[in-house]
């Protein structure tokens, strides 16, 4: 019986481990939505999100991320667009946590991901020099090294996931006290 009661304490586990990661999966792919409202202030119906890096082809992953979620929602304009949205920098860095006693190598690192973006609507800036950061760590074994770059990669990408919503999130504070000075006067 022992060995029955165990198995079935194991198979929840694995169940309720499971739904949280559907659920987990679920949200992840709705994107921002911040209770199905716009992000952006009333009367302003498009954002326009620029990036400039001379040294990189393409985007980071967290200005396409912001690009497909304002496609989504359909509020992702052209360079005249009423509301501007620009990525200044997007910087990745990573130090050592841990060693591992074994061998001596790196065993856990800390990865960092920092975001610098500027918003104005109208010509009017609401956010200038606006800094968000995310940090999460993770390990290395001596015997799967190069499979953790693998991991990294995806760790980045999925923190730059995190922060274009992180952005978004911020805008529409801005955009709520932006709505609100409008509403009272001044």
């Amino acid at each position: 019986m022992t060995g029955h009661a165990s198995f079935s304490a194991a198979a929840a586990r694995h169940a309720v481990w499971g739904l949280a990661v559907l659920a987990l999966c679920a949200l992840a792919g709705c994107g921002f939505h911040l209770q199905g409202a716009s992000p952006l202030p009333k009367g302003i119906s498009s954002m326009y999100v620029s990036y400039h890096d001379n040294y990189r082809v393409g985007d980071p992953p967290v200005v396409a991320a912001l690009k497909q979620r304002l496609r989504r929602q359909h509020l992702l304009g052209d360079a005249d667009a009423p509301a501007q949205l620009d990525i200044v920098n997007v910087e990745n860095s990573q130090r050592v946590v841990s060693v591992s006693p074994v061998d001596g190598n790196a065993a856990e690192y800390a990865v960092t991901t920092q975001v610098v973006f500027n918003y104005s609507v109208n010509g009017a800036e609401q956010l200038s020099g606006a800094t968000l950061s995310t940090t999460r760590n993770y390990s290395v074994s001596a015997n799967q090294r190069l499979s953790s770059e693998g991991e990294r990669d995806e760790l980045l990408k999925g923190m730059q996931q995190d922060l274009a919503n992180l952005i978004l999130e911020r805008i529409a504070q801005a955009n709520q006290k932006l709505d609100t000075s409008s509403q009272t006067g001044g």
